[in-house]
């Protein structure tokens, strides 16, 4: 029987059920602030998942492995991000080198502790969880994210849709850490002409940093972790990334097992646009809160309310402790 995703609360319920208790489970956030959204992903969900465990009389000893993709854009652009979220490409950078301009902190290194401080709070309540955080940035060597990626690069960049080009992955200038370029992949040399700066190199995988859309980012990494459920935000399954993860799996790794789905509700704001950093309308919320709300609501979309709202003094205060 084809596997079904587990959609919202009585999805969770239901892959509870199913579940040990020993499960690695995989989840991913953009490193560029920890609003609403996330919290209700990141926080809430896995929170309500060890309680049903809980409840289930079951041993809560899952693995949640979490990745900092710092691979991914600085900000989206494209042709038109909402209508082809495929055709999406970093505006300038990664996350791996994008500052936040006041500070002229990189955002990465900013943002990881405040995600890591938060998720490690479920500890209190699950003391048999274990939480890894790994940066994609940090498989680079891995011999699996190597192959995807120029696969990637040879493969499914260049494609034309509207009047601009598909772009999936690309290296990152080594002078100015610009996106804007040609990147050619010929056998195991790569070469590099920036757009942004003007610089031409040739040269090896390993000499270059990269950036690399989180669709078929996330397929590398879930055969390097092998994981048993991912954790995703409903935006996700909106787009189709259900069928679009099958299909890669079934493309690259026909003998690996699909691993289970699950996909929670998505946050909208007061504007009834979904919460999101690139769409500017970001709210600070109570995890407390939220878990208390969200337990037992079997919603598509959860709308956000003011009683939900942290009040935050200071951006380096953004602590959304349980």
């Amino acid at each position: 029987m084809k596997q079904q995703p587990y959609l919202y609360y009585c999805g969770l319920k239901q892959l509870a059920s199913e579940m040990r208790g020993d499960e690695k489970i995989h989840m991913g956030i953009r490193p560029f602030g920890f609003h609403a959204g996330n919290i209700l992903a990141l926080v809430a969900y896995p929170f309500l998942l060890c309680e049903a465990l809980e409840a289930l009389q079951k041993h809560v000893n899952v693995e949640f492995i979490i990745s900092i993709n710092d691979y991914e854009q600085d900000a989206l652009a494209g042709p038109d991000i909402r209508a082809f979220p495929f055709n999406i490409y970093p505006e300038f950078t990664s996350l791996k080198f994008a500052k936040d301009p006041n500070t002229g902190h990189i955002y990465v290194d900013h943002w990881q502790p405040i995600i890591e401080k938060n998720l490690l709070e479920l500890k209190k309540y699950f003391p048999n969880v274990q939480f890894n955080f790994i940066r994609n940035s940090e498989l680079k060597s891995e011999p699996e994210f190597k192959r995807l990626l120029l696969d990637t690069i040879r493969k499914l960049t260049g494609k034309i849709v509207l009047d601009e080009p598909l772009q999936f992955a690309g290296i990152l200038c080594p002078t100015c850490h610009a996106a804007a370029g040609k990147t050619t992949v010929t056998d195991e040399r790569i070469s590099w002409k920036c757009d942004h700066c003007s610089y031409q190199c040739d040269g090896v995988y390993e000499d270059f940093d990269y950036w690399w859309h989180h669709k078929p980012l996330l397929i590398a990494r879930l055969k390097i972790y092998q994981v048993d459920i991912t954790l995703s935000g409903g935006d996700h399954y909106q787009e189709g990334d259900f069928e679009v993860r099958q299909g890669f799996i079934d493309r690259y790794y026909s003998n690996f097992k699909t691993p289970k789905m699950l996909f929670t509700p998505i946050m909208i704001a007061e504007n009834g646009l979904k919460m999101s950093k690139s769409r500017k309308n970001m709210k600070f919320a109570s995890a407390r809160a939220l878990i208390n709300t969200l337990r037992g609501w079997d919603v598509e979309e959860f709308p956000w309310k003011s009683e939900y709202e942290q009040c935050i003094e200071d951006e380096k205060n953004d602590i959304t402790l349980l």
